[in-house]
């Protein structure tokens, strides 16, 4: 209806009864509304894309919380969420490689590499426990023995997932919540648990 308006606007002004540049700028008018209405509904379409890609598990919102723990040999990173594990390897024949790129045999073959790396073994350990539980048939889980290095409180902030302002409160709520991820009795490392309490000691020692 609007085009059609436009055009008799049109007409009028080639025939003498209308002036030409009011014939015009009529016959514009409808067009440009059009357009107006067309933008519009772009940008909704446009939100609603969002939404959904939002509710499919787009790559809207903040990133999920990770910890991350460091040793010569890997840098392991806990995801909160789910309590699964990947580290990237910083050294020797699988360096900058990920855990999870690896074949168990692999694994295996790196973990002999480590040798007596205790950090290193200890996180590798708990990554095959965790993602390969029967790695070791007929055997046990052991457990970790413990390294003697001195944990920082950078370190112990890593590994808790906190930011440089984290206070009292959030230490507890981020050892909770970690721990119902990787406490032993819930199929979790050993290892990880007890480098989980050193870390909120040693925050809440200095925080608290």
């Amino acid at each position: 209806m609007a085009t059609l308006f436009g055009l008799i606007l049109l007409f009028l002004g080639a025939t003498g009864r209308l002036h030409p540049l009011y014939a015009v700028f009529g016959a514009v008018i409808p067009f440009l509304l059009r357009s107006a209405t067309l933008i519009m509904r772009g940008a909704q379409f446009a939100s609603v894309f969002r939404s959904l890609k939002a509710a499919m598990g787009g790559s809207v919102g903040p990133p999920p919380q990770t910890s991350e723990i460091s040793s010569r040999y890997i840098h392991m990173v806990l995801f909160h969420d789910t309590g699964m594990m990947d580290g990237t390897i910083l050294e020797g024949q699988f360096k900058d490689t990920k855990l999870s790129q690896l074949e168990l045999d692999q694994l295996k073959e790196l973990l002999r590499e480590i040798g007596n790396d205790a950090d290193s073994s200890n996180l590798l350990t708990a990554y095959l426990d965790r993602e390969h539980e029967t790695w070791r048939p007929g055997e046990e889980r052991t457990e970790p023995f413990s390294s003697s290095e001195d944990m920082s409180e950078s370190q112990a902030l890593d590994i808790l997932g906190l930011k440089e302002d984290a206070i009292k409160e959030d230490i507890i709520q981020a050892h909770r919540r970690m721990m119902q991820k990787v406490h032993p009795d819930r199929g979790g490392s050993t290892y990880l648990a007890t480098k989980i309490n050193a870390a909120k000691v040693l925050l809440i020692k200095i925080r608290g």
